[in-house]
């Protein structure tokens, strides 16, 4: 629009201009006025074709009323005194450049916490016109349905949740359940892709009282590793214990009177001269012997 205006200026300035008698200058006055239209003429042309970037859909409007239709990406020729509102289609975080939203909100149990939020979402290229008629630019659609929608749609799907659901290891279904109502409160108008917790922070008292409960839970784990070590070690000295009672059992069954004997011969057999042995009576009282001694 701002070069239509100017185009307008210059076609009526190069039309006075062409209209005053020479002067009989260098440069003819009619001349002048001519090129002056002509650059003015340029200009409308020139604003009347509209190029919309990939990734983009240009919003055509003039005089306040709004073109139902978006204008795709690629070359289009307009009307050369409306303005085209350009916005992406691409998908877009919120807060941009990888900023987080810090929302506080309330648990079921009526708990506060403090959250870190960022979304991934775009907007859907066919409700631009429509968007833009209600709520203006790209920038004032952020403002004002991202925003709130995320907003809103965090403090609802953390008031659903308890404390112990919020703090579980299995973070994303939290986050599943804020994409739900965050595309709840933003409606058609956008379309949220994903949603990313970033942090959470509990009340200082919730906090102590999850790091008791992860010591207390460390406490019991390793007083159950060291009972099952006992265990063991009671297993294998009872385990030990029965091998050396069953190989005494299988000793005094196996020591006859005939083995004895057999193997008292033997003994006698390998111990060497001058051995001073004791040798069983059946009174009881044991006789002394030297080996070779004679006696």
């Amino acid at each position: 629009m701002g070069f239509a205006a100017i185009a307008i200026v210059l076609i009526a300035i190069g039309a006075i201009v062409r209209s005053l008698p020479s002067d009989g200058g260098k440069v003819p006055t009619k001349l002048a006025g001519y090129v002056i239209m002509f650059v003015g003429v340029g200009l409308t042309f020139l604003n009347a074709v509209v190029m919309i970037r990939v990734g983009e859909v240009g919003v055509k409007h003039f005089l306040g009323s709004v073109d139902p239709v978006a204008l795709d990406q690629g070359l289009h020729v307009v009307n050369p005194f409306a303005s085209v509102e350009r916005m992406s289609i691409r998908e877009q975080s919120f807060p941009a450049q990888g900023g987080v939203e810090q929302i506080e909100a309330q648990t079921s149990e009526q708990l506060n916490v403090a959250l870190e939020v960022s979304i991934l979402f775009e907007i859907n290229g066919g409700n631009a016109p429509d968007l833009y008629q209600r709520i203006g630019s790209e920038t004032q659609i952020k403002r004002s349905i991202v925003l709130n929608a995320v907003r809103n749609g965090v403090r609802d799907a953390v008031a659903t949740k308890s404390i112990n659901e919020i703090f579980s290891p299995d973070r994303r279904e939290v986050a599943i359940s804020m994409k739900e109502e965050i595309q709840a409160k933003a409606g058609d108008r956008i379309e949220v892709v994903d949603v990313f917790v970033r942090d959470i922070q509990a009340p200082p008292r919730v906090r102590e009282a999850i790091e008791q409960k992860l010591e207390r839970e460390q406490q019991v784990a390793a007083e159950e590793f060291q009972t099952q070590i006992i265990q063991e070690q009671a297993r294998q000295q009872a385990e030990e214990a029965k091998g050396i009672a069953e190989a005494q059992q299988i000793i005094t069954e196996g020591l006859s009177q005939e083995y004895l004997t057999f193997f008292y011969i033997q003994q006698l057999a390998q111990m060497p001269e001058g051995s001073l042995v004791y040798v069983p009576t059946e009174g009881g009282i044991p006789l002394i012997r030297n080996l070779g001694g004679g006696r």
